[in-house]
């Protein structure tokens, strides 16, 4: 009997199965996206295409409003299952990008170290990897932080040059020559990080764009 009654969970929940939570609030249940309808309209998604001088981005909402607060839960609180929600978006609007479809490798930004073991995890690698999930591109994980940096936030537009000059490196043995590669993070302000990166993958003769997902109003160059 109860072997029987096992069975008959197990067939319940194959035919019924449990409706997910919201990935974003937690409170009301998923949509196939992995968020509830109410996260989706709050978000106020809205794919656009931007640049920092010659280096062109893509990104899915403003940073604002409910898309701020998200973004601060997953990077300020430990909200790791933000990322796996956000990545799948990402993931789900650059297969449809006819100007991504080329991109060969995903490179997360990298966190300095003592940030990372600060935070416990790096956002913007949770996002690749969930990217990944959906839109299978490998993910380069040599590129890294060659020096601690002051926070980026808070800081003026001359600072932030300046504290991320020289701040990135490509480890030894590996070659963007040639390669599409696609830098993500999890948002773009001042856009001095992905400027940075972008430089980087340049220098080493790859060709860069950017996926964020979420964005300033205005880019400051």
């Amino acid at each position: 009997m109860k072997l029987l009654r096992e069975w008959g969970r197990a067939l319940e929940q194959l035919l019924f199965p449990p409706e997910l939570p919201c990935g974003l609030c937690r409170e009301r249940p998923a949509l196939d996206v992995g968020a509830c309808r109410a996260c989706l309209d709050s978000l106020n998604i809205r794919w656009e295409k931007g640049a920092v001088k010659r280096y062109p981005y893509f990104s899915l909402f403003p940073y604002q409003g409910f898309g701020r607060s998200v973004i601060q839960s997953m990077k300020f609180h430990g909200r790791q299952d933000i990322a796996v929600t956000l990545g799948f978006f990402l993931g789900l609007a650059s297969r449809e990008e006819p100007e991504l479809a080329s991109v060969d490798v995903l490179i997360p930004v990298p966190l300095a170290p003592g940030r990372l073991r600060e935070r416990g995890f790096n956002q913007a690698a949770l996002l690749a990897d969930n990217i990944r999930g959906v839109w299978k591109r490998p993910i380069c994980r040599h590129v890294v932080r060659s020096r601690e940096t002051r926070p980026q936030s808070g800081l003026p537009l001359r600072d932030r040059q300046r504290n991320l000059r020289g701040a990135f490196a490509l480890l030894p043995g590996v070659s963007l020559q040639g390669k599409h590669c696609l830098i993500v993070d999890d948002v773009i302000t001042s856009g001095q990080t992905f400027y940075a990166l972008a430089r980087l993958v340049e220098q080493y003769g790859g060709r860069p764009v950017g996926l964020f997902a979420a964005r300033t109003e205005s880019i400051r160059e």
